[in-house]
């Protein structure tokens, strides 16, 4: 089961904004309309999406040896806490040609009883509807249980044969730097989830659940990297 929304969206001079669809459909400056469905996955679509990746992806398959080697282990119950998931799709013309883009970020809490730090399993894909573009980022998030909103980032890099788990300030730094532009309801949040989650998975699941689409539009600008193929959708933010 999947929940649906329906957004849409215009982007002008790099930024996003949420715009009703009548006046998405042309802008003087050369905006291009961009209409996107957002969907949140359930527990078990994600952590079967998880274990095949772990069974398939040598990048997804370091990082689970990384937070095995510091004794944490995929936490496997089908709760808000331990998975999240969300997908958003992209449609429009820009350059006057048809185009789609998909954006999947999956969440898994890793748990380790005997430490005072929780852990989470990342995997963001972007990529257009002709596989001709593709972006994926396979991190880990790491924070205290008792402060999970003190996020440590690490992303897994390098080439295939020679991969290495290196500290970073990149996707969730990116997108607090987007509180800005994501607005007052939806950044305080931030906090406010902090003091009800002990799991990183839980605390970003209910910051999304108040700030919706608009908290996937972060994260995919960030993600798409101002790249040329996709920016007409996100926009232009870099990790």
């Amino acid at each position: 089961m999947r929940i649906t929304a329906l957004v849409s969206l215009v982007t002008i001079f790099g930024l996003i904004f949420m715009v009703c669809p009548s006046i998405c459909a042309e802008d003087e400056e050369g905006g291009i309309a961009a209409t996107g469905e957002f969907e949140i996955l359930t527990g078990s679509y994600v952590s079967l999406a998880m274990d095949d990746l772990r069974a398939q992806d040598d990048r997804v398959q370091k990082a689970d040896q990384y937070l095995s080697s510091l004794s944490f282990q995929p936490a496997r119950e089908e709760t808000a806490d331990n998975f999240f998931g969300i997908e958003q799709t992209y449609s429009g013309q820009p350059e006057g040609v048809d185009a789609e883009q998909t954006y999947e970020l999956y969440l898994q809490e890793y748990s380790n009883p005997d430490s005072e730090m929780t852990a989470a399993l990342g995997r963001i894909v972007l990529r257009d509807a002709s596989g001709t573009y593709t972006n994926t980022y396979t991190f880990i998030l790491e924070a205290p249980k008792s402060d999970v909103s003190s996020i440590q980032e690490y992303y897994v890099g390098g080439s295939p044969g020679a991969l290495d788990v290196v500290e970073a300030n990149s996707w969730w730094t990116c997108i607090l730097g987007q509180l800005s532009e994501i607005g007052d309801e939806c950044g305080s949040s931030f906090n406010n989830c902090s003091r009800e989650n002990t799991s990183i998975v839980g605390y970003i699941g209910c910051i999304a659940a108040n700030c919706g689409p608009a908290l996937s539009n972060a994260s995919i600008c960030c993600n798409c990297g101002c790249e040329r193929w996709c920016r007409w959708a996100y926009g232009c933010c870099r990790m």
